[in-house]
C-alpha cells in the first residue's frame, strides 16, 4: 500500500503542479492508506483555499484511514526532531504499518527523506521532487 500524506493528496483537489499525476493515482485505483489526520488537514487547506468539500469527501472515500492511537502518538514524539508535528504523526503512522506500507507518497522533502531513512522508499511519482 502507498502511504499518502497531505502534500500529495491536496494536489488531487487544488489545481497546482502535479495535479494531473495525482488524479491519475486515484483514477488507477492504487491502494492508499493514511492517518485520519489527513481528513483534518485537507478540510483546513480546502477551507483556506475555498476549494470544494465534495472533492475532499470523494478523495477520502478512496483512502484507508487509520486511527491515531497512543502508540502512534508516542512514536511521533520519538521521531519528531526536525519534523512538523503533523509530518511526525504521518511518519509514525506509516512506521506502525510496517509490512503494509511499501512507499511514501509525499511532496514534502523532509518527510520523504525521513521515511526513506526509516526504510520506507518514496513513491516513484515523488522520488525526484524538490
Amino acid at each position: 500500500m502507498i502511504y499518502l500524506d497531505t502534500s500529495a493528496a491536496i494536489k488531487a483537489i487544488v489545481p497546482e503542479q502535479g495535479t494531473d499525476e495525482m488524479r491519475d493515482v486515484f483514477a488507477r485505483g492504487e491502494l492508499l492508506i493514511a492517518s485520519r489526520l489527513l481528513a483534518l488537514e485537507l478540510a483546513a487547506v480546502t477551507q483556506r483555499r475555498r476549494a470544494g468539500g465534495k472533492e475532499v469527501a470523494r478523495l477520502l472515500d478512496r483512502v484507508n484511514l487509520v486511527t491515531l492511537d497512543d502508540q502512534v502518538l508516542d512514536r511521533a514524539m520519538e521521531i519528531r526532531s526536525g519534523l512538523r508535528a503533523p509530518d511526525a504523526l504521518h511518519l509514525a503512522t506509516a512506521l506502525q504499518l510496517e509490512g503494509v506500507v511499501d512507499s511514501m507518497l509525499s511532496f514534502d522533502r523532509e518527510l520523504r527523506e525521513r521515511a526513506r531513512e526509516a526504510g520506507i522508499p518514496p513513491h516513484p511519482l515523488c522520488a525526484d521532487a524538490g
